[in-house]
């Protein structure tokens, strides 16, 4: 094969394998219990999709580790920047959240605890809770929804 001829065999190659994996679906994301490791300076950030009605204001980032949220249990990083509120709300299900950096407020049912890094709080069903990343640094958090990621907000 001539050298032109080559080169442009191996441009047409490549330019179908990447029509290809465009067109492939993405990749599933496992379940919460599936086994997998997550670097954490690979993850990637996404901003929050905000409810239609949902008192949030813009400004978090995702990024989605395990489960769909949405239909059942799910695991997710949450980063929060500083002086972030995010507001008194409940849910059905139970919530696992560890404090991976920054200083977190939780308040749930009227009392605030602090949060470092590598503090691990539980909020039980239909308990009252809000979160503020304090002042000076932005906030990140690992959350476990034990269920379907529903919202009340409480005013």
């Amino acid at each position: 094969m001539h050298m032109p001829t080559r080169r442009i065999f191996t441009a047409l190659a490549l330019a179908v394998a990447l029509a290809a994996q465009a067109d492939a679906p993405p990749a599933p994301v496992p379940s919460v219990e599936d086994g997998q490791v997550v670097v954490f300076k690979d993850v990637k950030w996404s901003p929050l999709k905000i409810p239609e009605g949902a008192p949030i204001t813009p400004g978090i980032m995702v990024s989605r580790v395990a489960g769909d949220g949405q239909t059942g249990p799910s695991l997710a990083y949450a980063k929060y920047p500083p002086g972030y509120v995010f507001p008194a709300h409940t849910h059905s299900f139970a919530e696992y959240t560890v404090s991976i950096s920054g200083t977190t407020h939780f308040t749930m049912n009227g009392k605030t605890y602090t949060l470092t890094s590598g503090s691990y709080v539980v909020i039980p069903p239909k308990t009252v809770h809000s979160v503020t990343c304090a002042a000076g640094a932005e906030c990140v958090t690992l959350i476990r929804r034990a269920g379907a990621t529903d919202y009340q907000w409480v005013k």
